[in-house]
């Protein structure tokens, strides 16, 4: 009896906790229109003109060298040679936040970046990352 009772009451504990569990691809979800990232990616007119081979070998930066050559090597010439597509690259996106941020953290990101400071932030690294780029043309 005393087990029961203890299973229930730890039960009621676990069922009456304040933090209901976080949907990650939700989070990514409110993240990916906080940053408006669909404004940026649909100004590339669903393309972007990059190299895949040099977009792939960006991604891949924590293999080995060798390992990264024969995996480029071994995609085919077409996917190799053509623009890279935007819905693509939000799966990527996607992909690569979900393996680096737990569904806490991009809760807290997307809150953030959902508010007036983290709005002018992402504005000023945009910027930022823009006259970079300038300075090294």
């Amino acid at each position: 009896m005393k087990k029961t009772l203890l299973l229930l009451m730890t039960l009621s504990l676990f069922a009456c906790s304040p933090n209901p569990r976080l949907d990650a691809n939700e989070e990514f979800e409110r993240l990916y229109v906080a940053l408006g990232m669909e404004e940026i990616l649909s100004s590339f007119d669903g393309e972007i003109n990059i190299s895949p081979e040099k977009f792939l070998s960006e991604k891949l930066s924590d293999l080995p060298e060798n390992q990264k050559r024969i995996f480029i090597e071994s995609m085919p010439s077409k996917i190799m040679t053509d623009p890279i597509n935007i819905n693509a690259a939000k799966v990527v996106f996607k992909t690569k936040l979900l393996s680096l941020l737990t569904a806490e953290e991009l809760k807290i990101a997307a809150d953030f970046y959902s508010s007036n400071v983290g709005l002018k932030a992402h504005r000023a690294i945009i910027e930022a990352e823009v006259a970079v780029s300038e300075s090294l043309d």
